[in-house]
């Protein structure tokens, strides 16, 4: 049992596309190179000629945690790569003060900040589109304004976007009063929806070959991940796993510990899982009379590292905890 991002995949992100008041544009350059452009149907367009597409830039850039500096960065890498593709449109850090931030959290799957610029406050947040959505009544269109939310176009567009094997966020905006200086899960009603921006994330060529051979001797590889079930599928797909079925930890915390353990027999992707899920499914694999290796690296993985026959923590992303509730550390 593996998760996905850095394990069976690069983790190197890159911008490659944005859908944006309506529209969808394509993002070139590759890894931490600021040199990029923006194509609209196959037409090179400025960023600063779409101000939806601007205002979707910005909110990735400022809503982020990351830093660039000198053709590298520091900070997550999803986050480095929406700063990167803010920076493709000339979008700079100067002058905007970031007051409040709600961080990011798996089980709200969520990051929201309030941020000052030229004397007005915005609340900017980012995360699953099916989250994001639910929290907005309009959307920009292409030349910047405010109009009712279609919520089926949004959601429709993260799916092709997913089902490109593209790790897909949403993004939404909220002007609030000037004198306005806390932010609570209580403001993120009523936003503004200012599209979707979607990251590829290419699959280690090493994996791939992992996984082959893992095949042939008698090794099951089973992917756990908390992105969209069709960029899981279409990942998976990619590396060799058999991915006719993925399923969500939702549909997880709904099965009953025999339901689960006939699930796990056959499903081999699982994806928006919560930390819980990977015990749940360690166990279940390991009641049907399996041996269960299961891969981690932060503080919530301990509990299925702990629960599989063999954890195995990352030695250079893993946190100390992962490492220490591990039978071997890569």
């Amino acid at each position: 049992c593996s998760d996905k991002t850095g394990t069976l995949t690069e983790n190197r992100m890159t911008v490659t596309r944005a859908y944006a008041g309506g529209q969808i544009f394509e993002v070139s350059g590759t890894g931490y190179d600021l040199e990029g452009s923006f194509t609209l149907a196959g037409n090179a367009v400025a960023a600063s000629d779409s101000p939806a597409l601007q205002q979707l830039l910005a909110c990735g850039f400022y809503c982020n945690n990351a830093h660039l500096s000198g053709g590298g960065g520091i900070g997550d890498p999803t986050e480095l790569a929406l700063r990167i593709a803010g920076a493709k449109a000339e979008i700079v850090a100067d002058g905007v003060h970031r007051l409040v931030e709600i961080p990011f959290e798996s089980a709200n799957r969520y990051m929201a900040v309030l941020v000052e610029q030229a004397g007005r406050r915005t609340i900017l947040v980012k995360g699953a589109p099916e989250v994001i959505v639910k929290m907005c009544s309009s959307e920009l269109t292409a030349t910047g304004e405010a109009q009712p939310l279609d919520p089926g176009a949004a959601l429709q567009g993260a799916k092709d976007f997913a089902t490109d094997a593209l790790r897909t966020l949403a993004f939404a905006v909220k002007h609030v009063p000037d004198d306005h200086h806390s932010l609570s899960s209580h403001d993120l009603h009523d936003l503004c929806f200012a599209g979707l921006q979607g990251i590829i994330d290419p699959p280690r060529a090493a994996a791939i070959e992992a996984i082959a051979q893992c095949k042939q001797a008698g090794v099951r590889a089973v992917m756990i991940t908390g992105d969209h079930p069709d960029t899981a599928q279409a990942v998976a797909r990619q590396l060799g796993i058999d991915a006719d079925e993925v399923l969500t930890g939702a549909r997880l915390s709904e099965l009953t510990d025999a339901r689960l353990r006939e699930v796990t027999e056959n499903v081999s992707v699982f994806a928006r899982v919560a930390p819980e899920h990977k015990r749940a499914i360690a166990q279940a694999l390991q009641a049907n009379g399996h041996v269960v290796a299961m891969t981690g690296d932060g503080v919530n993985d301990a509990p299925a590292l702990k629960a599989a026959d063999i954890g195995i923590a990352m030695g250079i992303s893993g946190t100390e905890v992962a490492k220490e509730a591990s039978d071997m550390v890569l």
